[in-house]
């Protein structure tokens, strides 16, 4: 059921790559990899049509979830549910890898508009300007909202 070819993304400096598309499970869910070289902040945001389930595999993440703050080590996962503001992190230097599983498969189409492929042998960094307002632009289209908080002033260390 996985894709021969993977495609892979990068999206808030976290290098994505697509495991099952949404086509492949009828539009139910979309299973992605992602990893984190470290130093990354998703958005403080708000999915209204899709819910998403965090598995680390590897390293480590902070979630803040509706303001509670939780750190994740690998084999432990985190429902978020639609609706609830939240926010994923690898503060640290450490590598991070985790699976993403957005259901139904919403996420896989805003990843394709806001983010952009990652060219073979190239490495995710902190995203640039363009990144930040294609992700801003994009994220209202699929029922996305941002908070305020992103990007830290200065500075993506947080």
């Amino acid at each position: 059921m996985t894709d021969p070819e993977p495609k892979q993304f990068v999206l808030a400096g976290v290098a994505m790559k697509r495991l099952v598309s949404g086509e492949q499970t009828g539009h139910q869910f979309c299973l992605f990899e992602n990893s984190s070289g470290g130093q990354t902040t998703t958005p403080i945001h708000v999915h209204a049509d899709d819910d998403e389930t965090v598995y680390v595999i590897e390293g480590q993440l902070t979630a803040i979830v509706d303001g509670e703050s939780r750190t994740l080590a690998p084999g432990e996962s985190l429902f978020l549910k639609r609706g609830i503001p939240h926010q994923l992190m690898n503060p640290g230097n450490q590598p991070a890898r985790y699976i993403l599983i957005g259901t139904p498969s919403i996420f896989e189409r805003f990843l394709a508009e806001a983010g952009r492929e990652l060219r073979k042998g190239e490495v995710a960094g902190p995203p640039t300007a363009a990144d930040i307002e294609r992700l801003s632009a994009a994220a209202p289209r699929f029922g996305i909202t941002l908070l305020q908080g992103w990007p830290a002033r200065g500075s993506w260390a947080l």
